[in-house]
């Protein structure tokens, strides 16, 4: 698995870039450090990985140092599984054994300076992308990706979306959920900045379900990142780890398509 800059601190980032941009002055601390915890699970082939670092002051340098010399475990709790991570470079926690199984849940504990986090996630059952394809006329000198699959009926869903171009994964992602949808057919234009997507461009498309825990960090921190004009005071999304931190740990099933832009 790719190891991802933290959503959190993409966050952060993007809440300073457009600051600097707008002249306005964000509301944030300028208190001590808070730890980040981000991590997934997933369907597809580990390793997978834990990456802990802390925050700076908001009017610092972007610089978020990473954390080293913590205790972290993830467990299968569906099937008493237990994997202590190595620390494979600072601040990056590596599984040996465990996998990711849709419908099992999944325990990340995470012990450092005596200080412990946890959170649980399940993993949903899978939902399968059929294809994507391009919508040239819905947004003026953007390109869109389409994607089209079936919502299963069954359960509940929630969904993130992440697109990457040319081998480059960018930093702008969606979330959704099927409360709208539940059991239909979907054909979804995902958003993306002006000019991410051109011509001839390869772009790959991954729908990860998610659990509702992470649905509702994920959507926050896409409210923050994104759509922070409608906000009176930017902040930070509400972690789904106990214990006092930031970021977020999910267990999700991952389905990629992708296709090049006629």
């Amino acid at each position: 698995m790719r190891i991802q800059t933290p959503i959190i601190i993409l966050v952060l980032l993007i809440l300073f870039s457009s600051s600097c941009q707008k002249v306005i002055t964000p509301q944030l601390s300028n208190g001590a450090p808070q730890l980040v915890i981000e991590g997934a699970v997933s369907d597809t082939t580990g390793p997978y990985h834990i990456n802990i670092s802390k925050t700076v002051s908001f009017y610092a340098d972007n610089t978020y140092p990473n954390v080293s010399g913590a205790s972290v475990t993830i467990t299968d709790q569906t099937v008493g599984v237990n994997d202590l991570l190595t620390e494979t470079s600072t601040g990056v926690y590596t599984t040996h054994s465990i996998v990711g199984t849709p419908g099992h849940t999944y325990q990340l504990q995470v012990v450092l300076n005596g200080k412990n986090y946890t959170a649980v996630s399940t993993m949903p059952l899978p939902v399968a992308l059929d294809s994507i394809t391009f919508d040239y006329t819905s947004v003026k000198n953007m390109i869109q990706p389409v994607v089209h699959y079936q919502d299963p009926a069954a359960f509940v869903n929630y969904y993130k979306y992440n697109i990457t171009v040319n081998g480059v994964k960018l930093n702008r992602f969606q979330t959704d959920e099927d409360r709208l949808m539940n059991g239909k057919y979907i054909n979804e234009d995902l958003v993306t900045d002006t000019g991410a997507i051109k011509k001839n461009n390869l772009v790959l498309v991954n729908l990860d379900g998610i659990d509702k825990g992470a649905y509702n960090f994920l959507q926050e921190a896409e409210n923050i990142a994104f759509y922070n004009d409608q906000l009176a005071t930017p902040a930070t999304p509400t972690s789904n780890i106990s214990g006092g931190c930031l970021g977020y740990f999910s267990a999700q099933t991952v389905s990629s398509k992708s296709a090049v832009v006629k």
